[in-house]
């Protein structure tokens, strides 16, 4: 991308240009402008590009993570009051926590998580993997309709406990949500259908039907409504809030993954690939992965208070008590000054991958176990299957916000 193409001022999260090539403008921004004050994304808000401000700021106590209203800024105060009932929703999700909430929260999910080891979802994902490569046809086939948009959501949906079958359902609802999260603009006529998504995907998690099927096979949803850590216990809002946050961060974070990952690996030679094969190897393989392909591209925060803030480059970035911070993880994540051949994707990269992906501190992304093994067991299973899968030529289909960056279709096939 040229700077001539589409100038800094201009760029947004729902700007096609950005979406197809955003790394050129990312290497652009980290070389020339590491700190910049966007007038138009909210309002006005500072844009972090470089991996040691994204690192310093993720861990930043004078940045809040209450930000779920942010998508909101552009509305009147009084037209807010439309979508009360959606904010309440998203502001209970822990990851939109602070200080002592978050911990007590985080300690509480993580509780009822416990029951769901590796070696407990190896086979059941495993076994819903099969399932849809079952059935495709690998003479050719959509990568990301017939395998990688129904695998997480049927994946957390087991894990939740409730049918798998409500995938597309599970994928419609969260999809409205991420776009809402994922761009820097929306319409108010895709505000009301996420209101309508938000409320439809809460009555799924609160009914009863799903709360008796939940119980009887352990699943989180019953965990959650059950576990109590040092006298603390989830409401029920509460616990049809975190569930929602899972199937929000995982099922768009997954999908995009494996379908940017397929994309990448066909440009790797079949002994390279060979490496997700290997339990010693595959490891790393996924790691890098993570790091290069990752669909998302940003976490945002909230300043808590008035505080001035120095860049890398030596910016004094003035930040004013609730103004928005976007730190870009995928322009951190090929920076550089922290990675060796930053732009490239190499498998057998050492361990540790210090990636920012699933963030860093305390506010660790709450999902990434569950993002690292799905992705793990359905790219091996794609490559034992057909080691030489392959990408032939095409337009390139991508999602319509860069908050979740990736393709809506791929088509693929076995090769050989």
């Amino acid at each position: 991308m040229s700077i001539d193409l589409v100038s800094i001022e201009e760029f947004s999260h729902n700007h096609v240009e950005y979406i197809e090539d955003p790394f050129s403008f990312y290497a652009l921004m980290r070389e020339r402008r590491p700190a910049h004050l966007s007038g138009k994304i909210f309002g006005g808000t500072w844009l972090m590009f470089r991996y040691a401000d994204c690192a310093r700021l993720m861990k930043d106590e004078r940045l809040s993570n209450a930000r779920s209203a942010v998508p909101l800024r552009f509305l009147p105060d009084e037209q807010r009051e439309e979508f009360a009932d959606m904010l309440d929703i998203y502001r209970r999700w822990l990851a939109f926590h602070d200080g002592a909430e978050h911990t007590r929260n985080r300690r509480q999910a993580n509780r009822g998580y416990v029951p769901f080891t590796d070696a407990y979802l190896e086979p059941r994902i495993q076994g819903l993997v099969d399932r849809l490569l079952d059935r495709v046809d690998p003479a050719g086939f959509d990568l990301l309709s017939e395998f990688a948009f129904p695998l997480p959501a049927m994946v957390i949906a087991d894990v939740l406990g409730v049918p798998v079958e409500a995938h597309t359902e599970l994928n419609r609802w969260t999809d409205d949500i991420a776009h809402l999260f994922g761009s820097t603009s929306v319409p108010v006529a895709h505000l009301r259908r996420t209101r309508e998504s938000t409320r439809q995907l809460a009555a799924f998690l609160a009914s009863e039907e799903n709360a008796r099927r939940s119980r009887a096979v352990g699943g989180l949803l019953h965990q959650l409504r059950e576990i109590e850590v040092r006298g603390h216990r989830f409401t029920e809002r509460d616990v049809v809030a975190q569930a929602a946050l899972l199937l929000f961060a995982g099922v768009a974070s997954i999908r995009y993954l494996i379908g940017n990952s397929v994309h990448a690996l066909a440009g790797v030679p079949t002994d390279q690939r060979d490496l997700l094969q290997h339990p010693e190897t595959v490891g790393p393989a996924v790691e890098e992965l993570l790091r290069v392909c990752t669909p998302v591209s940003f976490v945002g925060r909230i300043a808590a208070e008035d505080f001035e803030y120095t860049a890398s480059d030596g910016t004094v970035v003035p930040l004013r008590k609730g103004q928005p911070l976007l730190l870009y993880v995928a322009s951190a994540n090929r920076d550089p000054e922290v990675f060796d051949r930053a732009d490239e994707l190499v498998l057998d990269r050492p361990l540790p991958n210090p990636h920012l992906t699933f963030g860093i501190g305390r506010h660790l992304c709450f999902g990434d176990p569950l993002v690292r093994q799905t992705t793990r067991i359905a790219l091996t299973s794609l490559y034992r299957r057909w080691p030489e899968l392959c990408v032939p030529p095409q337009e390139p289909n991508w999602n319509n916000n860069l908050g979740f960056h990736g393709f809506t279709s791929l088509h693929v096939n076995g090769g050989g």
